[in-house]
């Protein structure tokens, strides 16, 4: 009895096995499926077996009667396995498409009165479906609604895939809005499910429906299904809008992976690769345009100049040298020789890099190959030697320019014009300018804000207003830049009542300023100690939610620590104090705070006495100071504290 206890041994269907109950452990002499006799029950608790089941259905059977066989030992287990561990043996058998196996057991389990739920009959549903019987399938959803069950989304998924396989689109599409418009919300494979079938039966524009409305829901698409969207817009040949999708998933932080790439590129042609490698890099993606190199490279179709310096373009544009340097070289021992465009390509990078001798090097070694530089090779390089304050060399180039017989375009001119304006050759500025006309080309606005500033940098502020006054009659409008140039002018030279009345003037003129001409007309009222008026105006920069620039804050806390008791000041004082506390910004100037106690803060906002307002946000300053200083005793913090509590306690 004791080795009865022990160990047993079966026989089931002339396979032996024998089940060791000290360890739960089952041996099998040959079978790699065990099964388990009608005896089990008394050696096997039902929770081992039931484990048992689920495993094994999950991991499947290679045989329909190992799966049968299971069932038989399961229902004359006592208690019943749960009705979960029945569904996954039965999915299973369904997965096998032995359908009509899964309703004579579904029979068996009805007849012992095993309590089915939804998923029991959502794998019924399935089976019918998969027989191409999806009118039973619905009689089985009324089934489901008569035993008063609620279906879910995967009982509508499996009948929407049911319709869609037997090629009722309509009804599937049907029966997916209804489902929309109701409580049951389709989860991602119902999504998925519907987008497949559109998209398998040349129905992309309502896929793409479905996909828009997708994203206005909860249920968000994932990748999987952008892919299938792309694949179908490819063998549509709408590979533009196939490579929009492409991009909108991207910016919606979503990463195309294998397949995505895979569906895309077998809709290219060769010159659409450049088109895909050019907009991947332009939205920062260079790895997954090297990714798509590669892959063409692998289909045996050899990227041409275009997609070459597309990809270094991009490389380029987010500052990564080494690789466009690579990818140059890479260009070069496939047999492609490097162009102008691919030449300038990689000095606009290197300039842009701050590298101009390499620019430089690579501009020699464009010219010692017998190709010619072109206008945008030149600007290129003018503007990275002006960058670099080169002066001399960049005025050379311009000269080597024309004598090469490049001639010089707007962009050059304009280049040229504000790299002498900085290096204060106005006069040459000037005669350039005059060479500009000469050639009938026509100056834009900015080259006018170049001249415009280097006049006013050269004290020549009347000559700067009468040009700016001459703007519109050459059918141009003055930028925010344009006016910002003039304020400053004029706040440089102290006529701040007329920037003043610039600043007036700008917006009556549809042109709204920014935080610079703030700034500059800010500063300039409190160098010529106008505080009230530089408190009025910096009352209405902050109150547009602009922020002023660094060197203001010290200003006004200097200002409000030796200025008297003018009331108006005060006023105006305190209400930008109070504005400035609540966008946080006057701790972030001072003195490099670098902590912020919000119950503080929020105290300044209850106090309305003016006076007393600016005298709490100075000792506001300092207690916050003290605590961003660990060098700071603990009796120096309770010290400003109390004095805090003191004014507080005067209000």
């Amino acid at each position: 009895m004791t080795m009865m206890r022990r160990s047993a041994a079966f026989l089931t269907r002339g396979r032996a096995f024998a089940f060791d109950s000290s360890n739960g452990t089952i041996h099998l002499p040959s079978s790699p499926f065990t099964l388990f006799s009608v005896d089990v029950a008394l050696f096997h608790p039902k929770p081992q077996f039931e484990s048992f089941m689920r495993k094994q259905s999950k991991s499947g059977f290679t045989k329909l009667e190992d799966a049968v066989d299971l069932f038989d030992q399961a229902v004359k287990i006592q208690p019943l396995p749960s009705i979960l561990a029945f569904n996954q043996l039965l999915g299973a058998i369904a997965r096998m498409k032995h359908y009509n196996t899964v309703f004579s057991l579904y029979r068996r389990m009805d007849f012992l009165r095993i309590q089915l739920d939804v998923a029991t009959l959502t794998i019924l549903i399935n089976c019918f479906c998969g027989l191409h019987r999806v009118d039973f399938g619905f009689s089985v959803l009324g089934n489901i609604l008569k035993r008063g069950y609620a279906p879910n989304a995967v009982t509508f998924t499996t009948l929407i895939k049911g319709l869609c396989a037997a090629d009722k689109i309509a009804q599937a599409l049907e029966l997916f809005n209804k489902m929309v418009e109701t409580e049951y919300q389709p989860n991602l494979i119902t999504y998925g499910t519907i987008i497949n079938c559109l998209c398998k039966t040349g129905n992309t524009g309502a896929a793409v429906r479905v996909l828009r409305k997708m994203e206005k829901g909860s249920c968000k698409p994932d990748v999987v299904v952008y892919s299938m969207i792309i694949d179908s817009l490819c063998k549509d040949k709408l590979v533009t809008e196939a490579l929009e999708l492409l991009l909108e998933m991207t910016r919606k932080g979503i990463p195309p992976n294998v397949v995505t790439y895979n569906c895309l590129i077998h809709g290219l042609c060769p010159i659409q690769f450049s088109i895909l490698v050019d907009a991947l890099c332009k939205e920062g993606m260079t790895a997954e345009a090297q990714d798509v190199l590669k892959v063409m490279i692998q289909r045996g179709e050899e990227p041409d100049k275009a997609t070459y310096n597309a990809l270094m373009d991009g490389y380029c544009l987010q500052g990564q040298l080494n690789e466009a340097r690579k990818v140059f070289d890479s260009m070069e021992s496939r047999g492609h020789a490097p162009d102008v465009i691919t030449y300038s390509t990689l000095i606009n990078g290197y300039c842009k890099g701050r590298m101009i001798d390499d620019a430089m090097w690579l501009f020699r070694e464009l010219c010692s190959k017998g190709l010619i530089p072109n206008t945008i090779t030149y600007n290129t390089l003018i503007s990275g030697l002006f960058q670099a304050g080169r002066f001399i060399i960049a005025h050379k180039l311009f000269n080597e320019m024309q004598a090469r017989g490049q001639c010089p375009d707007i962009v050059t001119y304009s280049i040229m014009l504000d790299g002498l304006c900085k290096n204060q050759c106005l006069a040459e500025a000037i005669a350039l300018f005059h060479v500009m006309e000469y050639r009938k080309l026509e100056p834009d606005i900015i080259t006018y804000n170049s001249l415009i500033d280097g006049m006013c940098k050269a004290g020549k502020l009347n000559a700067a207003i009468e040009l700016f006054y001459n703007l519109p009659a050459k059918g141009l409008q003055p930028t925010v830049n344009t006016y910002n140039i003039i304020i400053s002018g004029l706040c440089r030279e102290g006529i701040l009542d007329e920037a003043n009345e610039m600043l007036v003037k700008m917006e009556e003129n549809g042109c709204s300023p920014d935080h610079a001409t703030f700034d500059t007309i800010i500063i300039g009222f409190l160098r010529k100690n106008q505080n009230l008026e530089a408190m009025k105006l910096l009352r209405n920069m902050v109150e547009r939610g602009f922020i002023p620039s660094e060197p203001i804050i010290p200003m006004l806390v200097n200002l409000l620590s030796a200025e008297g008791k003018d009331r108006a000041f005060l006023k105006n004082a305190s209400e930008v104090c109070v504005e400035l506390q609540k966008k946080s910004i006057a701790y972030s100037y001072v003195d490099g705070l670098a902590q912020k106690d919000e119950s503080v803060k929020q105290t300044t906002l209850l106090i309305k006495e003016a006076e007393t307002t600016i005298k709490v946000m100075m000792k506001l300053i300092l207690l916050l100071k003290m605590k961003g200083d660990d060098e700071i005793e603990s009796a120096a913090k309770d010290d400003a504290e109390r004095e805090l509590s003191a004014l507080m306690d005067e209000q």
